[in-house]
Order: C-alpha cells, then structure tokens, then sequence
C-alpha cells in the first residue's frame, strides 16, 4: 500500500440506519487524509446482494454530486464481515472502516482479526463530527503509541487539537515509570509537527483510565482509544471492554486493534 490514492476508508452498509452522519463523516475523513470512499456490504443471498448494490448506488450519486472530484468506489461481497476483514486490509487496502452508532458481537470478532481501525460514529442527522476535539486515554501498555499514532494524523491534516489523558499509577513504580516513557515519546513525537496538544493526568491508574477519560470527554468530538491484547470467555460473558467504552460513550469512537500490526498510513 505504497500510494495515497490507494489506500480506502470503508462505510460498512450492513450496519443500522440513518447511516447519513456515518457516511457524512467518512467523505469529510477521506478527503481530509486523500482517501479512496469505499462504500462496503456483506450478503448471504442474491436478493441481499441487489439490495446493496442499488444502496451503494444511490450513495455514490449522491456523494459525486456534492464532491464531484471524490472516488468512490463499492465492494460488495459474499460472506461474513469477521471472515474478511483481513482480506479487506491486505488486498482491498482499508485503513479504516466506518460504521453506525453501535456495535455487537459481529463487529467485535472482526475488529479482532483487524489491522486497521473501526470508527463508529456517535452522530445524529442534526450533528457531525469534524474531529476537531480529540481525547485519547494513556496506560501503560506500549500499543498506546498506535492510538497517538493516529492522533498525529488528525493534527496534522485536520488541525485537531488532542488532549492525552494520562493514567496515575502511583502505587506502581514500574507502571507509572512505563506511563512516563510513553509521555516523553508523544511529547517528542506530536512536537515535531504543528497541531495543538496537551497532557492531563488523571485521578485513575492504568485499569480505569479510559472510564475516567471518557467522562471527561463531553467537550471533545472524538475519542481514540487501544483495546483489549486478550478477550477471554469471562469478557464475552459481562460485555467486552470495547463494547462497554462504546456503549458509555456520547462521543463518537476510535478502536485500535493491539492484536494485530496495524497497517500506516501513506502521506
């Protein structure tokens, strides 16, 4: 995935409607970071298929009608999203695929085996996100960086200010001192470009920062954030932490899949 132009932001149609402010913002997130629009669905059946061939349809015209010069493309495939998810990464060369208010046990075994980010939109038909406005929780885990990572994306061609909330690990000498290194490096890091950024230290240690920071977040748009390295039965059981950071959310959300490599953005 060596060229900008090659690289897509997928809508995954499948998801509930209105499915307006998702797509809204994908288009607004594509030209921003010079992307591809794909506009994704999965069908069982050939009806199915028809269905969501006209619905990209329809979107696309309505797209190009208000951005002529965007590309937008469709990718409408037989199966299960959790089954090609890789493929969508290595062959079709998303970095980035985008879905409606909510997400369910589906969306979560995909978002496992993905190398990319999932966005899920928070927004209604009177409001959109221009993720001016971000907040991403720090802990002490080094797959932290990839969540800055895409941080720095925003800042740089969107302008977006970002506040990183940090944990307090302070009866933890060897967690804080990890919490710290990750500080130095996105102070180093954010301060080789030209976007506003800023640290808070939270009241939480590492476990319950991201609770913390996401009641924090009413004045941001945004909110960026690294998800579970292991999912275990018990997780399945009471609701896996990424549902639950989503569910609590009034903003929309950012995932980072810790799992996997994820795939860099060309620029």
């Amino acid at each position: 995935m060596s060229l900008i132009e090659n690289q897509r932001i997928g809508v995954w149609m499948n998801h509930c409607d209105p499915i307006g402010p998702c797509l809204l913002e994908a288009v607004y997130l594509s030209i921003k970071l010079e992307k591809e629009v794909c506009l994704f669905a999965c069908y069982s059946g050939e009806k199915e298929k028809q269905h969501y061939e006209k619905k990209a349809s329809l979107y696309a015209e309505t797209i190009l009608k208000d951005i002529p010069g965007i590309r937008v493309t469709n990718l409408i495939r037989k199966g299960s999203l959790k089954n090609m998810v890789k493929q969508l990464g290595d062959e079709e060369n998303f970095v980035l695929l985008c879905f409606n208010q909510k997400i369910n046990k589906q969306i979560l075994q995909a978002f496992y085996r993905s190398g990319f980010p999932f966005y899920i939109s928070k927004s209604n038909e009177s409001s959109t996100s221009l993720f001016k406005k971000i907040m991403i929780p720090i802990d002490f885990r080094n797959n932290t960086k990839t969540a800055t990572l895409w941080g720095s994306y925003l800042g740089r061609f969107n302008q977006s200010d970002i506040l990183l909330y940090t944990a307090n690990d302070r009866k933890d000498d060897d967690l804080q001192a990890k919490v710290e290194s990750i500080i130095a490096f996105v102070r180093k890091f954010y301060g080789q470009f030209f976007f506003n950024f800023g640290f808070h230290q939270g009241e939480s240690n590492s476990w319950k920062i991201h609770q913390e920071a996401l009641k924090a977040s009413e004045h941001h748009d945004l909110y960026i954030f690294t998800g579970s390295l292991n999912v275990t039965l018990l997780d399945w059981m009471i609701g896996p932490f990424e549902k639950r950071i989503v569910n609590q959310s009034e903003i929309s959300v950012l995932m980072i899949n810790p799992q996997k490599e994820l795939y860099v953005l060309c620029d």
